[in-house]
């Protein structure tokens, strides 16, 4: 019963996360008042649901990447990305919060909330190689959390200011590329596979570093929303470039996979 144990595994974890929320909910009340604390709380609460169904969907995955047996544990380096997707949960608690920004304590919390994330990109990556736990779970998690993380905190340095709006395309492009490959599957059209790329995750890995920069009270939106512009350019134009490539305008001689 490996899945069963998992959806247990999984569970237990979810669990924590909640209890973690209502002890943070608790001292956000002390420093903000209830209806703070309760707005934050429900936010969370809700993208940390859809953390779990992300997981949750594909426990099925959960496979050896090397010798292809599902595994009966979720491991360490899966757990630490599901943590990671508490940190963006509790990021995004602030979106529903007005005016978190021009409060001079409370507004480190979510700039801390998000740079732990996105620090621990970097580390479930290499607990997962070190121990060889890679996992197409991992893989998958990784890469909707990394999304995810690019949705909720672009929205909330948007909201208090410090990215300009256009910095939102960076946002949409990960789902409207992942609605292209669906749209194109439906249509029985042939998908090319991307080829091989660290200049790809590199861009992925520094936004995820501008966007966490960006939301620290210390830097000026006079600094920060130019440079937001100006660095989402290589990004957007990294999803073009990925997008010829699968859809076959670029590359053609490729194997398409369905």
């Amino acid at each position: 019963m490996p899945v069963a144990n998992l959806r247990r595994e999984l569970r237990r974890i979810a669990a924590l996360g909640v209890g973690s929320m209502l002890f943070m909910t608790f001292l956000l009340s002390v420093a903000a008042g209830a209806v703070f604390a309760l707005r934050w709380l429900l936010a969370a609460l809700a993208c940390w649901s859809l953390v779990w169904w992300q997981a949750h969907h594909r426990l099925q995955q959960n496979h050896d990447i090397a010798q292809g047996t599902l595994l009966p544990s979720l491991g360490l380096a899966n757990r630490v990305t599901l943590g990671r997707g508490l940190l963006i949960a509790a990021t995004a608690g602030f979106l529903a919060t007005p005016g978190v920004g021009s409060k001079p304590l409370l507004s480190y919390i979510p700039a801390l909330l998000y740079t732990l994330a996105a620090l621990g990109d970097a580390l479930d990556g290499y607990i997962a190689r070190r121990l060889q736990q890679v996992t197409r779970l991992g893989r998958e998690l990784d890469m909707a959390l990394d999304a995810l993380g690019l949705l909720v905190a672009p929205l909330l340095a948007v909201f208090i200011g410090k990215l300009h709006g256009s910095y939102l395309l960076v946002s949409a492009a990960y789902y409207l590329f992942q609605q292209g490959l669906h749209w194109r599957r439906q249509q029985a059209k042939p998908v090319y596979s991307l080829p091989p790329s660290r200049l790809r995750r590199l861009l992925a890995g520094f936004q995820m570093g501008l966007v966490a920069t960006v939301l620290w009270p210390p830097l000026p939106a006079e600094l920060t929303r130019p440079v937001g512009v100006l660095f989402m350019v290589p990004v957007l134009a990294g999803f073009i470039r990925d997008w010829l490539h699968v859809s076959g305008r670029a590359g053609r001689d490729r194997d398409s996979s369905r």
